[in-house]
């Protein structure tokens, strides 16, 4: 069975660029928009890996990977962000991400860093 993933960026551009790259891998993979959206989908479904932005309107994605953390604690999580010093913030202390990716990032980086992710689970 294909390895689950959860893309969530506002940008419509770089959220099409993650899913066509992981889409092309045979992973099966949902987008979301929004916080809010993402948030709904994790509510209903289950997920191996979530790749968040973290700058987004209406709902950052600090918000997005506590929800999820707090419901679904083993998901690993994957954030996306364009400022080197997003880094160095922890999202929250006691939740830990498996990585970061910064934009711009190339098509191979995020294959990469989703295969050793999810060759771990």
């Amino acid at each position: 069975m294909a390895k689950r993933i959860l893309v969530v960026d506002d940008d419509e551009l770089v959220r099409n660029y993650v899913t066509r790259a992981l889409l092309s891998r045979g992973y099966d993979v949902t987008a979301a928009a929004d916080g809010f959206s993402a948030v709904a989908i994790i509510e209903k479904e289950e997920f191996d890996l979530v790749i968040c932005d973290l700058k987004m309107p209406d709902m950052r994605g600090e918000e997005v990977i506590r929800n999820l953390k707090t419901s679904r604690p083993l998901t690993s999580v994957i954030v996306i962000t364009g400022s080197v010093s997003d880094i160095s913030n922890p999202i929250h202390p006691i939740i830990t991400v498996e990585g970061f990716l910064i934009k711009p990032f190339g098509i191979n980086e995020i294959r990469e860093m989703v295969e050793k992710i999810l060759k771990v689970k």
